[in-house]
């Protein structure tokens, strides 16, 4: 077997594939049952004919032989025909190999005095001749690929079938003519194919091979079993790979030995639909194929019996596989002449752009010169054409087809701006399928523009190169793209902010100098400019109102061509300075224009910075419907190591905002790739997995996580406790530990960075954060401060745990005594389990009144949900009736 594993042998004691193993039909029991019952049917004299579906491979030709196998063990005559394309014009072919297979069998159906008389006359006589033996003794006639019979032999079967009722011959066929009786033969399950290969190995066989299996068959017998007779190695998961490696090449053998027999004007049609690249109807297409002697429609029809191409008003080949196979006996310029007629067909034609498309992609540049027919097409018209095809292909989500137009667009001879937009719309493109060559593709438009790009260029490239999460690439790239265009009067101001995005997470890291770029002006009008400094401000935890004027300047410039990230970095900005809703609404406009134009990078950052604010907000649901929606934007492996653990810390939080710590843990435990420990995100995992271990009760391990957390905030000037309160978290946990002087100086640090950046819902959970750990009056002092401060806040649900905290202390009264009494029977009605249909029909109220008085109480007792009811409610007496 020639693969990477080749030569290895199954090494397991008593585990051996076995040579030559005699053929099993798997789930076929059904078929060989119903079979089984006509042949019964015509040993007691009653004739018929059977028609055999299936798609080939999936073992119809087994089926035939296990028939004709069973009629001569029951001393039947039987007989098997088979039909192939390279015989369809041999006449009365089918006949003759059923003539030699009787006489071999010792049942001599036609004299040899038949085939010199007149062909006009021939076929009544050998169906006389045929129903003269099957009167002595019923007759089994089977007929594999019966679609390929030549037309004389097609007509005697079809006189024959005409004679069924008089005599006794069961006719099975694989295809065919039609019949009343027809055997259908699916692909096998997962089940059947695991049949197949315990048949032939004696060893175990894992679960995970025989789904890989099935996958890479398509569950055909004919292809599993061309596999396993050169698998050499055991069937378990870890050789999976190889096994998909060898289905392609089997794939390939059997696509190949199709297209081996197939008629010669066959093939002609099937290169022309290779190269029409399905842009090109059925009618368009025979007039790009050569003269023929077959009609185009039979041609077709071979081809689509053979499995080859797909029917239809645009026929074209089943897979990319097919294509190249039937291309490959052309020659370059063959296949570009034919690509060339095809794109001119098809212009004059009017076929709709994205089909025109379709056809240039294997064309040779236009710019080349062999357009001259067509009036109006150059090359700027096929780059503009290609270029808007693409844009709605990554619109309806196919990356891959929009990359392969912009690839081809690149072959024609565009220069300077244009094509280093084109540049970066391709690794847009190729982000979610090849990230490390769409990452190539933004540092060659920073590298490799001269002077006639406009900045506003690098500017786009820069910052979606830096949204994956590869900084170090951008450091070095937007720095060497910084000094080749400053200077002569070229501002390079928001370039090199972005590159101050990149050296700003790039910072302690090995290998890379300490400061390459200045910080951002917050006195700039750039919006660039402008949103990383509104970040950088809050970051640090400075000038809260400065940082707010400046997130809002660069959110008011909206549209494809603004950068994403300086947005996204406004919105965290606006986030953390409690400006939650204006933040989601900016995010919003990120979100659709990233979509608009096909760049699911920046579309899942939003989200992700989305879910945050809704989980602040208290709106856990959409907070976890925005994290998934990012997950479907673009898969965690297309994302640079760097940026994977925003992803599982944030997942963590919602598990732990949802109460599910077990879950959170889960999630934490997860793996991350070498390299994900080096970016801003692990801060975050570090904070997500200290918080988790303080739930767990595992203090120590809290501590280490959460003082690594802060050395990385540390190390990127990031002191904001808005960003992450781990001062917070490290206090809990040295109070736990018992440190209690260390906890009582991270508290009230994090509580005084909390008012000097003066955003209530920071401030007010440092001072919660802060009373967990200190101790009479001056907890009292902390409870009552966080109350007063989160009153107005964005964190409900940090209010409510104040409150509560509070109330616990004694030191205010509790707010039950505010319920009415019909807001006590409904909030007692629900903590009991009741639904609010429930409670409506008790009470004998409408089902909106029970939801309003709901909401009132929730916000009378300071509470998020029905989950804390129980808790804030008095005892019920209990003469009294709630329940009803």
């Amino acid at each position: 077997m020639t693969t990477g594993l080749a030569g290895q042998k199954s090494t397991e004691a008593g585990a051996r594939w076995s040579g030559a193993a005699p053929e099993v039909l798997a789930e076929r029991e059904e078929q060989l049952d119903r079979l089984g019952g006509r042949l019964n049917e015509l040993q007691h004299g009653r004739s018929g004919m059977v028609t055999v579906l299936g798609e080939p491979g999936t073992g119809r030709s087994a089926l035939l032989r296990a028939v004709v196998a069973r009629a001569k063990e029951a001393a039947l005559p039987a007989v098997l025909a088979r039909c192939s394309p390279a015989e369809a014009d041999l006449r009365y072919g089918v006949v003759s190999q059923i003539a030699s297979g009787l006489a071999g069998a010792g049942y001599p159906a036609f004299s040899r005095r038949l085939w010199a008389e007149g062909r006009q006359a021939l076929i009544p006589v050998l169906c006389g001749e045929l129903a003269a033996l099957a009167r002595k003794q019923p007759l089994l006639i089977a007929l594999d690929d019966a679609q390929w019979a030549d037309a004389e032999s097609k007509a005697w079967l079809a006189a024959m079938a005409s004679r069924l009722r008089y005599v006794p011959v069961l006719l099975v066929q694989v295809a065919g003519q039609e019949s009343t009786s027809v055997v259908r033969v699916p692909p096998l399950s997962e089940r059947g194919v695991r049949q197949v290969i315990v048949s032939r190995y004696a060893g175990p066989v894992d679960e995970a091979f025989v789904t890989a299996a099935t996958e890479a068959t398509g569950g055909s017998p004919a292809a599993l079993s061309a596999i396993l007779d050169q698998f050499e190695l055991p069937p378990i998961a870890r050789y999976v790979p190889v096994l998909r490696e060898l289905a392609g090449r089997v794939r390939g053998d059997r696509m190949a030995a199709s297209l081996a027999c197939l008629p010669a004007d066959a093939l002609a049609l099937l290169r022309v639909m290779a190269v029409g690249e399905c842009g090109l109807g059925f009618g368009l297409l025979t007039a790009l194929a050569p003269p023929s002697a077959i009609s185009p429609e039979q041609a077709l029809s071979v081809l689509v019996r053979l499995g080859l191409v797909t029917g239809g008003e645009y026929p074209h080949p089943v897979s990319p596989l097919v294509a190249d196979l039937a291309l490959a006996g052309m020659s370059v310029g063959e296949r570009q002449t034919l690509a060339r007629r095809a794109v001119e067909l098809g212009h004059r034609a009017v076929i709709p752009e994205d089909r025109l498309a379709r056809l240039l992609l294997n064309a040779p540049p236009v710019g080349a010169g062999w357009v001259v027919n067509l009036p109006g097409v150059d090359a700027g018209w096929v780059v503009n054409l290609l270029r808007r095809v693409a844009g709605r292909r990554r619109l309806d989500g196919d990356y891959e087809g929009a990359a392969a137009l912009l690839g081809r667009a690149l072959r024609e001879p565009v220069g300077g701006e244009q094509r280093q937009r084109l540049i970066i719309e391709l690794a847009m493109s190729e982000v979610g399928h090849s990230p490390a060559a769409s990452d190539r593709r933004f540092q060659q438009v920073l590298l490799n523009s001269g002077p006639e790009v406009p900045v506003s260029v690098l500017v786009q490239a820069a910052d979606l190169l830096n949204a994956r999460g590869d900084a170090p690439a951008t450091l070095r790239a937007v720095a060497a793209a910084c000094a080749r265009h400053e200077g002569g009067g070229t501002d390079v101001g928001p370039l090199a902010a972005i590159g101050w995005l990149a050296d700003n997470d790039c910072m302690a890291d090995a290998g890379l100098p300490v400061r390459s770029f200045p910080n951002p002006s917050d006195r700039s009008a750039d919006p660039v400019v402008a949103g990383i400094a509104a970040w950088r401000l809050a970051a640090r935890g400075r000038s809260r109102s400065r940082s707010r004027e400046l997130a809002r300047a660069a959110l008011q410039f909206k549209g494809e061509d603004q950068p994403f990230g300086p947005r996204i970095h406004a919105a965290r900005a606006l986030h953390m300075a409690d400006d939650v809703a204006e933040a989601v609404i900016g995010l919003d406009e990120v979100l659709a224009d990233a979509r608009r134009c096909g760049a699911p990078v920046p579309a899942a950052l939003a989200l992700l910075q989305r879910s945050r604010c809704e989980m602040q907000r208290g709106n856990l649901g959409q907070a976890v419907c925005d994290f998934e929606a990012a997950k479907a934007e673009l898969s965690l492996n297309s994302w640079h190591p760097r940026v994977l653990p925003s992803f599982v810390a944030l997942e963590a939080c919602l598990h732990l905002a949802g109460r599910s710590v077990e879950e959170a843990a889960q999630v934490l435990a997860r793996r991350l790739p070498a390299g994900a420990e080096q970016g801003a995100a692990w801060a975050m995992l570090l904070f997500a997995r200290a918080s988790v271990h303080l739930e767990l009760a595992d203090q120590e391990a809290a501590l280490r996580e959460i003082d690594e957390c802060g050395r990385v905030l540390l190390a990127k000037g990031w002191t904001n406790p808005a960003l992450l309160p781990w001062r917070s978290v490290a206090a809990a946990a040295n109070s736990a530990c018992g440190n209690g002087e260390a906890a009582r100086r991270l508290a009230m640090d994090a509580v005084e960075r909390a008012r000097t950046w003066g955003a209530p819902s920071t401030l007010g959970s440092a001072h919660l954060s802060a009373a967990r750990v200190l101790s009479g009056a001056e907890a009292t002092g902390e409870l009552e401060s966080a109350v007063r401060v989160l009153k107005d806040s964005v964190s409900r649900d940090s209010y409510a745990r104040a409150r509560r905290l509070l109330e616990e202390a004694g030191s205010t009264p509790p707010i039950n005594a505010t319920l009415t009494a019909q807001e006590e029977r409904i909030a007692a009605l629900a903590a009991a389990g009741r639904s609010n249909a429930a409670i409506a029909s008790v009470l004998s109220v409408s089902l909106r009144t029970v939801e309003l008085r709901l909401t009132g109480i929730y916000r009378k007792l300071a509470i998020t949900g029905r989950h804390e009811l129980a808790s804030r409610l008095p005892p019920i007496p209990a003469a009294r009736n709630v329940g009803g």
